[in-house]
């Protein structure tokens, strides 16, 4: 804001020195502009995976990578803008711009098997979580930014002009909320020296090995046929036992929605071009096309973040779901593009012009009493 307050200064002293040259206040100079837009959005990605974050894990994990579709944008502009020339085609203008997106993130498969304590605190086991559908988030992202644009104009007639701008834009508010459809299968597998839990990081499981697991259960079901569903085996395990606390089936976060902020201080660029058409004396109608282009970056240090690594629990034996992060976290920085188009209004702010309904475009006035 402190930006913009300077930069509407700058504007009002250049108005104001002009006016012993020129005679400015016949001029279409000093404006503002109040516009809405709508478009697509589609982001470029980098990440740090979930995956590499666990501790001692088996390299049988893996996740899928990130995707951003369904990206659309809508947002508004208010710009206040200045023609510093005699025939006013050439200005600046700056102001405020912003931007509400909505996409979905997401990724297609996610396992992982790692070195985790008992919940006793007396050894450790092999915890393994995966999902069987994908895992997707609706985003919605709120960014505001301060803009500083060169501008042309190119008059038609007395009722319709054509503007073009472009320049860039300085970031100053950014986040992001989700909405996740993750559940996860949490499973276990225990060896044993003595009585007491080891960790087991064999890629094939030694034939000794307690397994808390869907294959585990399929082994138990045919030793002893009808004895229990697959969800009471889980449920079973989890309540009793060295598993108490670690396993469960299509475990949902426990909390399912949630708040991601980027840097402030980025730069980025936009492009506008737009006709205005002329509804009454210093009011016109403007629509066009534009593209603006921003970058973020995540400033949290996501290297320890996990995607989930264990369950909650309440009071004793209610089970409250599995902690997450948004796969926001594993962002370390995104490349935005939007682009459609734009529709709103132009105001000129000059008193005298407003007297007068020809907006007389072109007219130059004289500079002094000698002046023809």
């Amino acid at each position: 804001m402190r930006i913009f307050t300077l930069i509407s200064l700058m504007f009002l002293a250049g108005v104001y020195s002009a006016t012993g040259q020129v005679r400015s206040e016949y001029f279409r100079s000093l404006f503002i502009d109040i516009d809405g837009n709508a478009g697509l959005m589609t982001d470029k990605i980098k990440s740090n995976p979930f995956s590499t974050n666990y501790t001692d894990a088996i390299n049988n994990s893996y996740q899928g990578k990130l995707k951003y579709t369904k990206g659309m944008s809508v947002g508004y502009e208010a710009h206040l803008g200045y023609y510093f020339d005699k025939k006013r085609r050439f200005g600046v203008s700056s102001g405020i711009n912003t931007y509400l997106q909505f996409g979905r993130l997401g990724m297609d498969s996610f396992h992982v098997e790692f070195k985790k304590a008992t919940e006793a605190g007396d050894g450790y086991f092999r915890q393994l979580i995966s999902t069987d559908h994908a895992i997707s988030e609706r985003i919605t992202m709120k960014n505001m930014s301060i803009p500083l644009l060169l501008m042309y104009k190119y008059v038609y007639n007395d009722n319709l002009f054509f503007s073009v701008c472009a320049g860039v834009v300085y970031n100053i508010k950014s986040s992001s909320t989700y909405k996740t459809n993750a559940n996860f299968d949490y499973e276990a597998l225990y060896q044993f020296e003595g009585n007491t839990p080891v960790y087991d990081n064999s890629l094939i499981p030694d034939s000794t090995d307690f397994p808390v697991t869907k294959k585990g259960y399929n082994a138990f079901l045919t030793k002893y046929p009808n004895s229990a569903t697959l969800n009471e085996f889980f449920k079973f395990q989890d309540s009793v036992g060295v598993a108490k606390g670690s396993v469960g089936l299509n475990e949902s976060p426990n909390k399912t929605t949630g708040m991601v902020k980027y840097s402030t201080g980025s730069l980025g660029y936009t492009a506008e071009i737009a006709a205005n058409y002329r509804l009454m004396k210093n009011i016109y109608l403007r629509g066009g096309i534009y593209y603006t282009a921003l970058s973020f970056k995540n400033p949290s240090n996501n290297s320890s973040e996990r995607l989930t690594d264990a369950k909650v629990q309440g009071k004793p034996g209610q089970d409250l779901g599995v902690t997450y992060n948004s796969l926001l976290s594993e962002v370390t920085s995104l490349n935005g593009n939007n682009y459609g188009i734009t529709i709103g209004v132009r105001v000129y702010l000059n008193k005298t012009a407003w007297k007068y309904m020809e907006p007389d475009m072109d007219r130059i006035t004289p500079e002094g009493p000698r002046a023809r």
